[in-house]
């Protein structure tokens, strides 16, 4: 058998820092105050019956003698080279990675019309200076995109930042072949040993931990925004779920004064905006509460700087203008926040357009490359899907896309940290799709394509 995990551990000890350089953003002010909360402001579902496919081609696999959906083992052959180094993510696993792996008959995903972000939809006449951002744009995404993550190397952890990128269209590849990132996971084949979900009295489970979840909600919150459909289906030791199933497992685990993050993110996309119901420790839940929940905590400190939090109230606030729902209560005080943050983050900016290495905390300029593509990613990541769309040509918005697009070009030949690299690719993919119509769903075949080109 052959032991497909190596892992390194690299210990970096800061002596601190002696000096930061300070950056005068656009208002020339050198003591910013970050945003605070304002006062509250007044004013059953059936498994999908459709066959079971390959995640790659779709075509489906049945035994002729039962009808039921096979499963075949193949080989990995990729030798494992492991940089999962983010703290969330897994050390070795106490279990050998096997030398073969179940293969699953899951259907590809379809990315929902319905729930896709806002578009430019006026065919813009773009300058020759947009017209070469997105040349460059779509270059690093297809060049990146050719380069699948393999399940021998990657947890499942790793494998969901990853989809982070490219939502359904995320290849991977198992045992030499490529499949469906999303329908692996969703039908819980191993990713380094390990499997995402778990069963308990018949109900689907979300176990959190290192190589799993790092947050609870966290891959229901990466399918809303892969947009994939309430409906798609799921099996985990034999039992068949749906995306619904999924998500009355989080709404039956909401907890006051915890993390409710990523919750906030898928249950404000698969629920009506109205929608009420209770724990299974009998408390009364709704988006406003976990709203509520979310605006009583800090964001500095919080996920990768407060980025995830504040993705939270932006995709509420998206969810609720695209319903063209009225802004009260704490709707109205998530919308108010996010808009404040916004100016917030645009004056942390440093002259070469990156974002503050210090994420919210204040102006910082780290000079790695590293450290720039995480904070940068995320933060450019969560403007550009929560900017009004005439304001993603705004200046700051094109130079802080441009230096995390060359950054990540100009770094295309090292290994780069899963977590990092997905969010950055995220930020230049919702770029792409807001401002030059990419087409999540349909990004496969195209960028492929455009990756051969590059190669000749």
């Amino acid at each position: 058998m052959i032991r497909t995990v190596i892992s390194f551990i690299v210990l970096f000890a800061s002596l601190g820092l002696i000096s930061r350089a300070v950056f005068h953003g656009p208002a020339g002010q050198t003591t910013l105050n970050r945003p605070s909360i304002s006062p509250s402001v007044a004013s059953s579902h059936s498994p999908s019956s459709a066959s079971r496919t390959h995640p790659s081609t779709g075509r489906a696999f049945l035994d002729p003698s039962t009808g039921i959906d096979v499963i075949w083992t193949v080989a990995f052959d990729e030798p494992p080279v492991e940089d999962d180094s983010s703290p969330t993510d897994a050390p070795v696993s106490d279990d050998e990675v096997s030398e073969t792996a179940d293969k699953v008959d899951a259907e590809e995903p379809e990315a929902s019309e319905v729930d896709a972000p806002e578009k430019l939809v006026e065919a813009l006449e773009l300058s020759s200076d947009m017209l070469e951002r997105r040349e460059r744009i779509r270059d690093t995404l297809a060049y990146y995109f050719v380069r699948p993550e393999n399940v021998a190397v990657r947890s499942p952890w790793g494998i969901m930042h990853a989809i982070i990128a490219y939502g359904v269209d995320t290849p991977l590849i198992a045992g030499g072949e490529e499949v469906n990132a999303i329908g692996w996971l969703c039908w819980n084949r191993p990713c380094r040993g390990q499997r995402l979900f778990r069963t308990s009295k018949g109900r689907i489970v979300t176990p959190i931990g290192p190589g799993y979840q790092g947050h609870v909600g966290q891959f229901l919150a990466m399918m809303a925004q892969s947009k994939v459909k309430l409906d798609y289906p799921m099996q985990v030791n034999g039992v068949d779920f749906t995306i619904a199933d999924l998500v009355k497992h989080e709404q039956a685990t909401c907890r006051r004064n915890s993390e409710l993050t990523f919750k906030l993110i898928g249950l404000v996309h698969y629920l009506d905006s109205d929608a009420e119901w209770k724990s299974n420790t009998g408390a009364k839940w709704d988006i406003p509460r976990l709203i509520k929940e979310e605006l009583a905590q800090p964001v500095s400190g919080a996920a990768c700087g407060g980025t995830h939090r504040m993705m939270g109230f932006s995709y509420a606030v998206h969810k609720r203008k695209q319903r063209n729902e009225s802004f009260t209560g704490q709707w109205l005080r998530a919308q108010k926040y996010v808009d404040s943050y916004i100016e917030y983050t645009f004056k942390l900016q440093n002259r070469d357009g990156s974002l503050s290495t210090d994420w919210f905390r204040g102006r910082g300029h780290r000079g790695d490359s590293d450290r720039k593509i995480q904070t940068t990613g995320h933060l450019l990541e969560w403007l550009v899907f929560s900017l009004p769309e005439e304001d993603l040509t705004d200046p700051r918005v094109t130079r802080a896309v441009d230096f995390l697009n060359t950054t990540l070009w100009d770094n295309r030949q090292r290994t780069l940290e899963v977590g990092p690299k997905g969010h950055a690719l995220r930020a230049l993919a919702l770029y792409d799709e807001r401002v030059f119509h990419g087409s999540p769903g349909q990004r496969k075949e195209y960028l492929a394509d455009r990756a051969s080109q590059l190669q000749r």
